[in-house]
């Protein structure tokens, strides 16, 4: 009986021990299907949220690329406005110093002119005649007694080129230190290339200013 007994106990802790067993093998898979849902949950979670990230990330750059060619489009326009008002301001300015430097030029070839003027209406102007002494007298007398020339040589007149023009000046004034030159340089003055132009038979000096009139006298014109 007692064998009997304990054969009785050792089957029911066996079924036991299959009991727990099958439970604890329940429970773990229970437990892995859970493991298994919650990551396959957080999985689609985590496609839902990058798909959105990256939605969210193409309208962004979408949204800074239109900006960068809105401030680019910008700049541009901001460029070429201030080309055309720096275009605009250096044309004002080189017709301001244009018209400057022609009326420089008119009032020095206006100031030239009334002083060549002058100039040769005091060379024209006849000296005053000195008062006859008596010692003039006895000196005409006997300047007299030689025989004059009977005809004097005529000699062709030529007009005087500005070189001589400012030479003859140079001597009346006495100033033997200025040197001239006899060729067109930048110390003659606008009347005085314009009277060797038309000398010379130089057409169209008129319009020219002083730097261009010299190289067209010089034969380095590259105007025209």
């Amino acid at each position: 009986m007692a064998s009997k007994k304990s054969q009785d106990d050792k089957k029911s802790q066996a079924k036991d021990v299959k009991k727990s067993v099958k439970k604890a093998e329940l429970k773990k898979a229970q437990k892995k299907a859970d493991l298994k849902a919650e990551a396959k949950f957080l999985k689609k979670a985590l496609e839902a949220d990058t798909i959105k990230a990256e939605k969210a990330a193409a309208k962004a750059k979408k949204e800074l690329k239109k900006e960068r060619e809105l401030v680019k489009e910008q700049l541009q326009k901001a460029k070429v406005l201030a080309e055309k008002i720096a275009k605009k301001d250096e044309e004002r300015a080189a017709k301001l110093l244009k018209k400057k430097n022609n009326l420089v030029d008119e009032i020095a070839a206006t100031v030239e002119l009334e002083a060549e003027k002058l100039t040769e209406a005091a060379e024209k102007k006849p000296a005053k005649a000195k008062p006859v002494t008596s010692k003039t007298a006895k000196a005409a007398a006997t300047k007299k007694v030689a025989k004059a020339p009977s005809r004097i040589a005529s000699t062709p007149i030529t007009p005087r080129t500005p070189a001589a023009r400012l030479t003859t000046r140079a001597a009346r004034t006495g100033s033997s230190a200025v040197r001239v030159s006899t060729e067109p340089s930048e110390s003659w003055t606008m009347v005085a290339l314009r009277t060797h132009a038309g000398a010379t038979g130089v057409t169209g000096y008129s319009r020219l200013n002083k730097a261009d009139l010299l190289a067209k006298l010089r034969g380095t014109d590259t105007l025209e």
